[in-house]
């Protein structure tokens, strides 16, 4: 049998359609979802509004990259929310639990069909299947329904509890942080990051690639930052003095000098937009990469081929990894890198929340999450407030 507390029969939610003249997004009342087995109901507290994920629910922004989804459809992706029922299959998920939840969901009888729930159907008619018929409706409404894999209790008192009775004293907003490490650390254990080891991250100064720099120096390696943003590298600095910065020139080799002027350059992750896509200093940042170096490619750029020469990749005994967001280990990992004190989140981390937005303020929050990304600032839609 269930476990659950009172819910409403409906609730307000955001509603993406795809009409002929492009997509459009709406405020309704829709039903409230009900509790099935392989999942539970949160009410929804904070969702992260990243601004790529905005742009392409809102038919903006590049084209050689496109989520498609069904449609209609309840946006959202990464949130921080609370269980209020729990199927009768949950096992270590009760109600009342602070969770985070991420969205690369997969298919229970077959792992190779992923989708980004909230966001963007997979390429393959069985994944696409998988978000129409089971997991159409994301994140961005007052409650929700989400897959037991992908919802992840953690240690409340810890985490947002007062800094003189031992906890973090993040808000609830902060928290919608540690979903989109996620992806940032699965391709760092994915190329073997070690403690002591010298990694390039570029381009080093957005929402992702932060979490990159945050991740890798709580692991114990130390940095070099690449990036042209001159604002974002100097706070940067200020929350992780021990990264060594590098502004790239244009200039392939010059950049590469810069970047080996830091020392023997054991890997390089790359978490590039889409918007990267042309820009030199990924063959900088390869080329910088010593003998038996790793590589990890984790971005969205359109390039048709890298920028490596196929006798330097031998020569070099490199590894190049090409990282499609993260595993279940890598969920887990990241909890106790923050729960551990090793990882700081938000703030901390140089990536402060500077918007909050109610649903009925919608239209406000997505304009304030593409203005702010340009700091790789946050900003979050709150269904729930506390």
């Amino acid at each position: 049998m269930a476990s659950t507390t009172t819910v409403p029969p409906t609730m307000k939610a955001l509603v993406l359609e795809s009409l002929p003249e492009g997509a459009s997004i709406t405020l309704k009342t829709v039903p409230t979802p009900e509790v099935q087995l392989g999942s539970v109901i949160v009410k929804v507290l904070a969702n992260h509004m990243y601004p790529g994920t905005v742009r392409k629910w809102t038919n903006r922004g590049d084209t050689d990259f496109v989520f498609t989804h069904p449609s209609p459809m309840i946006p959202g992706n990464y949130a921080v929310a609370r269980v209020v029922a729990i199927g009768a299959d949950a096992t270590a998920l009760s109600p009342g639990q602070l969770v985070i939840i991420e969205p690369f969901v997969r298919g229970r009888d077959n792992g190779d069909v992923q989708i980004l729930w909230g966001a963007y159907d997979g390429p393959i008619p069985a994944s696409k299947k998988l978000a129409a018929d089971v997991w159409r409706d994301g994140l961005l409404a007052e409650y929700a329904r989400t897959p037991l894999e992908n919802t992840w209790a953690v240690n409340e008192a810890l985490l947002c509890g007062s800094p003189a009775n031992g906890g973090f004293g993040y808000s609830i907003p902060e928290l919608t942080f540690m979903p989109l490490c996620c992806v940032a650390y699965g391709g760092l254990r994915g190329i073997d990051l070690k403690a002591g080891e010298t990694i390039v991250v570029s381009p080093a100064t957005g929402l992702f690639s932060m979490s990159a720099v945050a991740i890798a120096t709580a692991m114990g390696a130390k940095v070099i930052a690449v990036s042209r943003n001159t604002e974002r590298l100097k706070r940067l600095q200020e929350i992780f003095p021990k990264a060594k910065t590098v502004q790239p020139t244009g200039d392939t080799d010059k950049d590469t000098a810069a970047i080996m002027a830091h020392g023997p350059v054991d890997a390089f992750i790359d978490i590039s937009p889409p918007e990267a896509t042309g820009s030199g200093h990924l063959k900088s940042c390869i080329n910088s990469v010593r003998q038996y170096g790793r590589i990890s490619l984790n971005g969205g750029r359109g390039d048709p081929s890298i920028p490596l020469s196929y006798i330097v990749a031998v020569l070099k005994n490199l590894t190049i990894r090409g990282q499609y967001m993260y595993e279940r280990e890598d969920v887990q990992g990241l909890i106790r890198l923050v729960e551990s004190g090793a990882l700081r989140i938000g703030k901390d981390a140089g990536i402060p929340v500077v918007g909050q937005f109610s649903l009925d303020d919608w239209e406000k929050g997505f304009e304030a999450a593409e203005r702010d990304s340009v700091l790789a600032d946050m900003v979050t839609l709150r269904p729930h407030i506390e």
